[in-house]
């Protein structure tokens, strides 16, 4: 399980287990959890990075990724 995210001008890639994509802006989580309704959260150190300089891929976006 792992989301990236890949900067568009640099080519640098950041991985973490959780991104939440809210306005315009990508957060990058370092951990996951159960939000103990049903779905999940991210937990430990969070990545700011402006949404339209960067491309999110995760390896299972039903529970990795989040808009919101």
């Amino acid at each position: 399980m792992s989301v990236k995210v890949k900067d568009k001008k640099t080519g640098k890639e950041t991985v973490g287990k959780y991104a939440l994509i809210k306005g315009s802006e990508v957060n990058l989580y370092t951990g996951i959890m159960s939000d103990k309704k049903g779905g999940w959260r991210g937990c430990g150190k969070r990545i700011v990075f402006p949404a339209e300089n960067v491309t999110v891929t995760a390896d299972d976006p039903t529970r990795e990724l989040r808009q919101g």
